[in-house]
Order: structure tokens, then sequence, then C-alpha cells
């Protein structure tokens, strides 16, 4: 039986106080080498870790999104690239599941994949996400930037399948 998707979401994990984190560190670490970079002169530049550092700082908050998928089947958390970081759960396995707003700091240390005791979190940015409350007893929240959009779903319709 081929499975049809209700919902995807893609996030970055860019926002304004982490590009300001990101910059800063940069201009901190490569400020030494200011009057190389006035001239042109970029080979001092090249042989400093930090300036590697901060290239691939850079490039992986670029290309890191949180990537959820709802089907008629299961909902699917990943982060890309990495797919170690993929969790997929079948709606048999699940007993509630809710749209909330949570506080990423206290309850889970922060943002990406984490584990707090409310149970395990994948989360980009922000403080909206869905709960997922399995029959194990385990919680799983999914950050999300549409919560309108995953409330309109009724996905409680799919919890008894």
């Amino acid at each position: 039986m081929k499975s049809n998707t209700l919902y995807t979401e893609s996030q970055s994990f860019f926002s304004w106080w982490l590009c300001l984190i990101l910059l800063t560190v940069s201009v901190a670490s490569l400020s030494v080498h200011w009057h190389d970079l006035l001239r042109l002169n970029f080979v001092p530049l090249f042989q400093l870790p930090s300036f590697w550092i901060n290239l691939v700082l850079w490039g992986l908050f670029a290309v890191l999104r949180l990537k959820t998928t709802i089907d008629e089947d299961w909902v699917e958390v990943h982060f890309f690239p990495f797919n170690f970081y993929r969790k997929r759960v079948q709606w048999s396995d699940i007993q509630s599941i809710e749209v909330r707003k949570y506080n990423p700091i206290s309850e889970f240390g922060g943002w990406g994949l984490r584990r707090g005791v409310r149970g395990r979190a994948f989360s980009a940015r922000g403080n909206i996400g869905l709960q997922l409350t399995l029959r194990n007893g385990k919680v799983l929240l999914i950050g999300t930037q549409n919560p309108v959009e995953i409330e309109q779903l009724n996905l409680s319709q799919f919890l008894n399948k």
C-alpha cells in the first residue's frame, strides 16, 4: 500500500542571534589579520585554524535542516544531512498528539537533538512543537514553525489505526 504525505516542513537553524554569534566569533578570531585582509593578502588567513573552523561552522549551519514529514502511516523527523539523527514513529505507537508551546532552554537545554526531563526533542528554533506521547510512555517533541497548519490536519484521527 502506498503512503500519502500529509505535511512536510524543512527548518533552517539560522536565526538573527545565531548569525550574530557566528559573526562575532568570526570577526574576533580573524581580527588579528585585518592589515593582511585590507591588502588582499589572504595567504596568512588560510594558515589559521580559526579560519577553517569558522568556515566549517558557517557551512554546517548553512546546510543543517530539521525535516518533518507527517504521513498517513507515520511521523518522521530527520536532521539533514545526518541520517543517524532520524526518527520514524508509526501512528499505532502514538498514544496522544498535541501542538504545544514549550521552553527549549529549561525543558531540553536548548535546540537540536536533545533529551530532557520531559523526553526527547528535535528542534531547530522557536518554542512551538508537535508533542507525541508514545504508548510506551516516552515523549517526542518536534519543533515547528507552522503550528496552525499542523493543527488543521486533525492528526488525532490517525491515532487508533
